[in-house]
């Protein structure tokens, strides 16, 4: 009996060619989309989970306060780590991280090879206590116990030394260290936090290794620590409280310590600061692409609902006649089920298929690195297998048991068959799936407005054809000087700046006072920087004058240039502010506010502007060389700065970075949420298309003898495509008055995480009511149309 089954379903499958092709595209691209999506989530709810003893690894977080607010960091001061793990039983181990030159460039030469590495962090050799980093070459207990030693990736190991072997090979650090090789890790895999290229011994920064320079203020220093089992970290914390309190004065207590889990790190870390990593996530980010899945899955099923009850319609005789001749209730339920578990099969097989087409895409879109093989992975696998569970339940529901429990005498009974209630649920069900469909895309237009509109915004200053070029490998200061003489002599170059770092891109934390109140302050962003400083960023200057040209070396006041906010802190106007004092910047008095400047935007339009201050105290470097250009041909010009970089500073690579490129990166996670999104949507909207196509043409199936009866009587063609369309078009408008305040609610929450952010307009829904409509009416205009055309003796012969 079940071979005759599988021959009568195959059979209706291919007899019924059109419905079964857009049932299989329809349900196969829905799994498909699910499926890619439901991988990226997965690699991110997994990031460090692979680590063995992840459960009981946690990161030294901060707490800090200035002015009433509060901020979190993930950095700690050096002293932290190992005090921590001396004093408290219940921690076992302590690593610390320091990215190397506090996330500037590493310079790094090896033979006539040069290599600039952002990657490059020093570390405790307890390192191998707490991760699991597995050594290719070298020992554990040896790698890193000692000044002067270096590790590498595998990765970084091919590109410096190709097949030989690296071992005891030298490399040069920023034309100052000289590291020994003693070591080759494997890569970090991409659902890793450290990402780390290479990783050079803590001992070998004797500024933060050496105990009598151990401090408990510099926090620039990324601490994790592992736990003994079954550990009360609640606990814990309020040891390391009491720790602080025994070290450190109240009044010199700007910060509290707190313990975040390593499996919480990558997910949980947007509102953290200081982080050493770029691999962070964001967990509404995730949201959105789990709720995406979710859609799509849910139109996806829906759009094979709907078909499935509309041919289950037509085969009303079908199944009389199978009663009749002595089919039972159960003979008819096994074998609709088994035509719905055959079309969801051969659904799956194909939307695999599709996930290896698309997976290369979708790990391009995601800056991921996806393998296909996890589609086969035990909990994937039995995921989909649930679903294709469920979707045949659902979908052969109608035909298995509504149609299955009538008489031979019903079925047979062509009033009984119009008065069906299957055509009530296929229109909730249309309802349903583009009420999704719509909400979909006012997102999108959301999602591409904010970002326009951050990219828009003026920012205070002029990042436009400035270039930040990193000159942390020069040997001595007069190298940096010569290549700043021999840019000004270029006529595309307009002028020139040292600086410690660029706008967007961090800065020395520090705290500003007011003179009335040393205990209090509120946060303040400085930046070494050279006169010039203003002319290469376009700022404005609202009074006093920019940085002297030259200071003398025994001059102790620090001149400092204010913007406006940290002004208006301190409660002057910016005239008045000339000439003063900035309080608890350099010393409690040894900072003169020469000039202030307008504000601007000097991180993302996620955080309001604070307060910020240009300075030439000698208290940090100057790695940046800031050119501002005025040139319309910009490859020539960047061949002319590489060859005068190469010229003054031979032993250093050409490392430079656009800062309006720089900005952009700012708001990757959001350009790459709105692509996503764009991309699935489309998708989406494709399946609910096809779905609609399919009733479009039941429909048109169904009313063909109303049809020609109508063509006889003198009706037009344009009244009888009107009337096939007008009861989908009142579907989709439905849809939209139910998605309208839907979307608005959720771009709502989704925008107050921008401190800078559109209003949602009224239009963005008309634009999103239309194009739904628009669509709506594309794909069921072929089957009206082709209904309308039809001959009508030839639509009066039909039953």
């Amino acid at each position: 009996m079940l071979r005759n089954y599988l021959k009568i379903a195959w059979r209706g499958l291919l007899k019924n060619r059109l419905f079964s092709a857009l049932n299989l595209i329809g349900l196969a691209t829905g799994l498909a989309v699910a499926m890619l999506l439901v991988l990226y989530v997965k690699d991110e709810l997994l990031f460090d989970r692979y680590h063995s003893k992840a459960d009981r690894i946690y990161r030294v977080n901060l707490t800090v306060s200035f002015d009433g607010q509060t901020m979190k960091w993930a950095n700690a001061p050096n002293v932290v780590g190992p005090t921590t793990k001396a004093e408290i039983p219940g921690v076992q181990q302590q690593v610390r991280f320091l990215h190397h030159n506090f996330g500037q460039t590493a310079f790094v030469g090896s033979g006539e090879k040069k290599f600039a590495e952002k990657k490059f962090y020093w570390a405790d050799s307890t390192l191998f206590d707490v991760f699991d980093v597995p050594l290719r070459q070298g020992s554990i207990q040896t790698a890193l116990n000692a000044p002067g030693k270096v590790l590498l990736s595998e990765s970084t190991a091919n590109r410096y030394f190709g097949a030989d072997n690296p071992m005891g090979r030298v490399i040069i650090v920023d034309n100052k260290d000289t590291l020994e090789v003693t070591g080759v890790y494997a890569n970090f895999p991409g659902a890793s936090t450290i990402d780390a290229d290479l990783i050079g011994s803590f001992a070998s920064v004797r500024w933060a290794s050496n105990p009598t320079n151990q401090s408990w203020s510099n926090a620039s220093f990324e601490t994790y620590l592992l736990m003994a089992p079954q550990i009360n970290v609640a606990q814990i914390e309020k040891q390391m409280a009491a720790m602080v309190n025994k070290h450190v004065p109240k009044a010199d207590q700007f910060y509290s310590l707190w313990l975040q889990p390593l499996t919480d790190v990558h997910l949980g870390s947007s509102e953290i600061t200081n982080a050493n990593t770029q691999r962070v996530g964001d967990s509404r980010q995730v949201k959105i692409m789990l709720m995406l899945a979710l859609v799509i899955l849910l139109i996806a099923c829906i759009n094979y609902m709907n078909l499935a009850t509309a041919r289950a319609q037509i085969r009303f005789k079908e199944v009389g006649l199978t009663k009749t001749v002595g089919a039972t209730k159960q003979h008819l339920i096994g074998r609709f089920y088994l035509e719905t578990g055959i079309m969801v099969s051969l659904a799956m097989v194909f939307a695999i298929a599709l996930v290896a087409i698309g997976l290369p895409f979708v790990n391009q879109l995601t800056d991921k690195q996806l393998s296909f093989w996890t589609v086969f992975t035990p909990q994937v696998l039995l995921g989909l297998v649930a679903i294709g569970v469920v979707i045949t339940l659902l979908a052969g529901a109608y035909p298995a048991f509504y149609l299955s429990s009538f008489s031979p005498k019903q079925l047979l009974s062509t009033t009984f068959r119009s008065q069906s209630g299957a055509g009530l649920f296929r229109r909730s069900l249309v309802v349903i799936q583009f009420t999704a469909s719509v909400v979909l895309i006012i997102s999108t237009l959301i999602f591409y407005q904010q970002l326009q509109f951050i990219q828009n915004q003026k920012l205070g200053y002029e990042p436009t054809q400035v270039l930040a070029i990193t000159t942390a490998g020069a040997r001595n200061p007069e190298q940096i000087e010569a290549l700043m003489n021999d840019y000004r002599g270029l006529s595309s170059v307009e002028e020139v700046c040292r600086a410690q770092v660029f706008p967007g891109s961090g800065g020395s934390g520090r705290t500003l006072s007011k003179s009335n109140n040393p205990r209090e302050g509120t946060a303040i962003r400085t930046n070494r920087v050279t006169p010039e400083f203003i002319s290469v960023l376009g700022l404005k200057l609202l009074a006093g004058k920019t940085l002297p040209a030259y200071k003398d070396p025994k001059d102790t006041t620090v001149q400092v240039l204010l913007n406006k906010k940290a002004v208006d802190y301190l409660g002057y106007t910016p005239e008045q502010a000339i000439g003063k004092k900035a309080h608890n910047l350099f010393g409690w008095d040894s900072a003169e506010i020469i000039g202030v400047v307008d504000d601007f935007h000097f991180e993302s339009f996620h955080q309001p502007i604070g307060a910020y201050a240009f300075h030439n105290a000698d208290t940090e470097g100057r790695p940046y060389l800031l050119v501002k250009m005025r040139t319309a041909n910009l490859s020539q010009t960047m061949r002319q700065l590489e060859t005068v970089f190469r010229k003054d500073l031979s032993e250093s690579a050409f490392e430079y970075t656009f800062l309006n490129d720089f900005l952009n990166t700012l708001y990757r996670a959001e350009q790459r949420t709105a692509t996503v999104v764009l991309t699935f949507s489309s998708l989406a909207i494709l399946i609910a298309c096809l779905g609609l196509f399919g009733l479009a043409a039941y429909t048109a199936e169904q009313r063909t003898k109303e049809i020609g009866v109508r063509k006889v009587l003198g009706a037009s063609v344009p009244s009888l495509i009107g009337l096939l369309s007008r009861d989908f078009i009142k579907l989709v408008v439905i849809a939209i008055v139910i998605a309208t305040p839907v979307a608005w609610y959720a771009m709502n929450r989704w925008l107050q995480d921008f401190a800078y952010k559109i209003d949602i307009e009224w239009w963005v829904f008309a634009i999103a009511g239309i194009l739904a409509v628009g669509i709506a009416l594309l794909t069921v205009s072929y089957q009206s149309v082709k209904a309308a055309l039809m001959n009508p003796v030839k639509s009066l012969r039909t039953e």
